[in-house]
């Protein structure tokens, strides 16, 4: 059993991740990890510490792209050695300000919860006994996060061409309309995405990456695929057959975020193989606000797929992945009480997001993040999270359970906290013009589908 070491004990800035793991952008950009990106995200576009916070850059300055870059030069390359550095002094890398931010409002970060997922399974004390002084660490990957592009069969409000192929017709129409600089500068999308290297099929275009991740299959203990949508991309599948066929599968974990909606039984079949699989189904409201957040997706096939993966075999994890923005936090209170009438069996069984839902916040667009909300409506939130917390009090079988649970009343209080612990609402303008295009683009009708938001926009 790996010797457990709590990150405070090491120093209170420590995560794990800059040891055991990488993560990639679809156009092959290399990142600390999927959230660091959003650590720059702010009241405006100031674009403090250059606006790529979280790529990981080569000794010229340029962002290192799995199309032109090896992954195990990148691994050991300068922007790893000097995060890894800052957190053993004690010090916070730009890279990981969301997770600090996260944390002072309340809020389990990823740094947390992942640090402590790792600790039990990798020795954390080896791991900083192996760091040299310059931070280089020997090149054994545990988990390896991979977007192989972005083909994608949604096109998500919060999305954008740089995640999803069915964005592009939208934001053709979509940005010559805009007229709010700011909102202008945040919707951009240079040279279609081939910037410094960059390239939505780097996966093919650099056969040196299969090489790389073939000598790391050995050490990997989880992959996980998001966005574009995996389910739909033929690499997805094949790598999951060559750690069959070269006997690594048992020992893999497979964790997903997906939409959920093309699962073909081949799916089920090559799951069998792997230790576990880790299955985050992202939905974001009920019926017709979750067609409009994740456009254009079909309620009624959502329901049956649920219904489908809680039926599935005993290794397979399944949690309602909520993303948390300015759209659908005065309606996760709904979320939750249709989420505990369904009667699942393993959608998020306790302890998982306390047998509620899972939450992450959306970032970027930052004009969609729940502090854009003016003063006055995050009151009705939060006036509205507060007669919840009674309703489970006196609803619930378990309520002290939830109420001591770090995902259960909790983590509701820290959106809310969250939420409430920065204005940013000098991006309204930004938000009401978004919404008012994307409805005429989609012929979507904002008012309609949230009522009690329509003042926002209208």
């Amino acid at each position: 059993m790996p010797e457990r070491i709590h990150p405070d004990q090491i120093t209170p800035t420590f995560c794990i991740l800059p040891w055991i793991h990488l993560s990639t952008r679809p156009n092959g950009h290399m990142r600390l990890c999927c959230t660091a990106n959003a650590s720059s995200a702010g009241a405006t576009n100031d674009k403090q510490y250059g606006g790529e916070v979280g790529i990981l850059k080569t000794d010229s300055g340029k962002p290192a792209n799995l199309g032109q870059t090896r992954l195990l030069d990148a691994w050991n390359g300068p922007y790893m050695r000097k995060v890894r550095q800052m957190m053993l002094n004690g010090e916070k890398p730009p890279s990981c300000l969301k997770c600090f931010k996260e944390e002072s409002a309340g809020h389990r970060s990823k740094r947390i919860w992942e640090t402590e997922y790792w600790s039990s399974r990798i020795d954390t004390k080896s791991l900083i006994e192996q760091t040299s002084p310059d931070g280089e660490v020997p090149p054994q990957i545990a988990y390896i996060d991979l977007r192989l592009g972005t083909l994608c069969n949604l096109k998500c409000i919060m999305c954008s061409p740089h995640d999803s192929s069915r964005w592009v017709g939208d934001w053709n129409k979509l940005y010559p309309m805009v007229e709010n600089p700011q909102l202008k500068e945040t919707i951009q999308w240079p040279q279609q995405g081939k910037v410094d290297g960059a390239s939505y099929t780097w996966f093919a275009d650099n056969p040196s990456f299969w090489t790389d991740l073939q000598t790391q299959l050995p050490h990997l203990q989880q992959l996980y695929f998001a966005g574009g949508e995996s389910t739909i991309i033929q690499e997805h599948y094949t790598l999951l057959e060559k750690c069959i066929a070269e006997g690594h599968a048992s020992k893999i974990e497979l964790r997903y975020n997906s939409n959920g909606l093309e699962m073909p039984e081949k799916i089920f079949e090559l799951w069998k193989h792997f230790r576990r699989v880790r299955f985050h189904f992202s939905i974001d409201s009920i019926g017709e606000m979750n067609h409009y957040i994740r456009f254009p997706s079909d309620w009624a096939k959502i329901e049956k797929q649920l219904r489908r993966l809680d039926e599935s075999e005993a290794h397979i994890e399944v949690t309602v992945a909520c993303a948390v923005q300015i759209l659908n936090i005065y309606y996760i209170p709904d979320f939750i009480k249709w989420k505990l009438s369904q009667g699942y069996k393993k959608i998020n069984p306790w302890p998982l997001g306390a047998g509620l839902i899972n939450f992450h916040f959306v970032y970027h667009p930052a004009h969609l993040n729940v502090k854009v909300l003016p003063p006055e409506f995050k009151k009705q939130v939060t006036e509205k999270y507060e007669e919840f917390y009674r309703w489970l009090h006196e609803n619930h079988p378990e309520p002290q359970r939830l109420e001591e649970s770090e995902y259960g009343i909790k983590r509701l209080k820290g959106l809310v906290k969250f939420m409430n612990s920065e204005d940013w609402s000098n991006r309204l303008p930004e938000f009401k013009e978004y919404i008012q295009h994307m409805d005429k683009i989609r012929n979507l009708n904002f008012g309609e589908t949230f009522p009690e938001m329509k003042g926002l926009v209208y």
